[in-house]
C-alpha cells in the first residue's frame, strides 16, 4: 500500500526573462577579487595603529585560509612566507583552526591568524 502524496509540478506564473545590465549603468555591480591578498594592500594603509617590532603586544592580525590538501597547504605555506619577509612584520602569536568550510559544498580546510 503507497500512501505516498502525488508530486504535481510546480508553474511560476508572470516569469521575467533576465537581461544583461547595460555598461553605462551605474548601479551595475562590479567584480572583486577575494582570498588571502584581495584587497590587503587597500586596508593596510587604512590603519593608524603603528606597528610594534619591539616584542611587545600585537596590533594587527592577518588571517590565511586554504583547503587541506598537500599543493593548497604547500601553496599557503608560500604566501605566508613572503608576506612576512615582504614588510617590517614581527609575528606575536599564531593561532590554527581545523575545520569544514560550508558553501557550494563543505571542504576541509585551515584557518591561520597571525597577530602581529
Amino acid at each position: 500500500m503507497n500512501n505516498a502524496p502525488i508530486e504535481e509540478p510546480i508553474s511560476l506564473a508572470a516569469d521575467e526573462p533576465l537581461g544583461l545590465v547595460e555598461s553605462d549603468d551605474t548601479h551595475a555591480v562590479s567584480m572583486r577579487a577575494f582570498g588571502a591578498t584581495a584587497g590587503f594592500s587597500k586596508t593596510v594603509d587604512k590603519f593608524k595603529r603603528p606597528l610594534n617590532v619591539n616584542g611587545t603586544g600585537a596590533t594587527r592580525c592577518r588571517i590565511f585560509y586554504s583547503k587541506i590538501a598537500a599543493t593548497s597547504l604547500e601553496y599557503m605555506q608560500n604566501q605566508i612566507n613572503e608576506w612576512i619577509d615582504s614588510d617590517k612584520i614581527e609575528v606575536k602569536h599564531v593561532t590554527e583552526v581545523v575545520g569544514t568550510m560550508e558553501g557550494k559544498i563543505a571542504v576541509p580546510s585551515i584557518i591561520v591568524t597571525i597577530w602581529y
